[in-house]
């Protein structure tokens, strides 16, 4: 797998050139967190640094694996939570396409809410659950990426993500700077769901407000059909990961 490093820096043009969709987004989101539980980060500077400017790290991969496949990706964001980084890149991308997957109502309703006021027409948002959803032929093998952002362990995750993948497709994982374990881990359950580890990447985040944070990404891809059997039930995933499995 290749290393690198992501200079995060020149993808504050994508906020610039969006300013006014990415002001309304964030004015919706520190309103609805008042009412609702979506995110612990409140501050409009922590907002722009911190989920903004976070979900736009993957975009140099996704950019280039649109001109590889010369079209426009349709992707899946899993448990999108307020819409990072779905709704994000489907702003800076309006030619993709974007599914935003995500099990909880009100963080569902905020973004179709969002949807709208920015008028995310490339978006769908569906209440409910990686496990349950890569089961449907709709969507199983259906898209070019996926994108997880902090939501669990990579040993968990591969077995969610993908099966969603159609074969040379990637799956992008945000994840922080410690991932030496977490990637050794990983690298037989993302091989039973016919992918490999292709590449880590890391970034510094430079909040306004707190210390700079390192952060990492990793991209596995797709190299052969996913087996009909996964993803399996999410207590026993969690129970039991792929390559740890009693």
């Amino acid at each position: 797998m290749n290393h690198l490093t992501i200079d995060i820096n020149p993808l504050q043009t994508f906020l610039e050139k969006h300013q006014e969709a990415f002001w309304l987004f964030e004015e919706l989101l520190v309103d609805e967190n008042k009412k609702f539980n979506l995110t612990r980060i409140t501050s409009p500077q922590q907002v722009r640094t911190r989920h903004f400017l976070d979900s736009l790290a993957g975009l140099g991969f996704l950019d280039s694996l649109s001109k590889q496949l010369q079209k426009p990706l349709r992707i899946l964001d899993i448990g999108s939570g307020a819409g990072f980084p779905g709704l994000v890149l489907a702003l800076v991308r309006p030619e993709w396409s974007v599914v935003s997957l995500e099990a909880t109502e009100k963080k569902v309703r905020f973004q179709e809410k969002v949807c709208k006021a920015l008028n995310l027409n490339n978006v769908q948002v569906i209440h409910g659950r990686a496990e349950d959803l890569a089961h449907q032929t709709s969507f199983r093998e259906t898209f070019d990426a996926v994108t997880v952002r902090a939501l669990a362990q990579m040993s968990v995750l591969s077995e969610l993500a993908i099966a969603f993948l159609q074969k040379k497709g990637i799956a992008i994982f945000w994840k922080g700077s410690d991932l030496t374990k977490e990637v050794q881990q990983a690298e037989t359950p993302v091989k039973q769901m016919g992918g490999i580890i292709d590449q880590i990447a890391s970034y510094t985040l430079h909040p306004e407000t707190e210390a700079s944070i390192d952060f990492s990404l990793v991209v596995c891809r797709k190299i052969h059909s996913t087996p009909k059997k996964y993803p399996r039930v999410f207590g026993i995933i969690k129970k039991h990961p792929l390559g740890n499995t009693v």
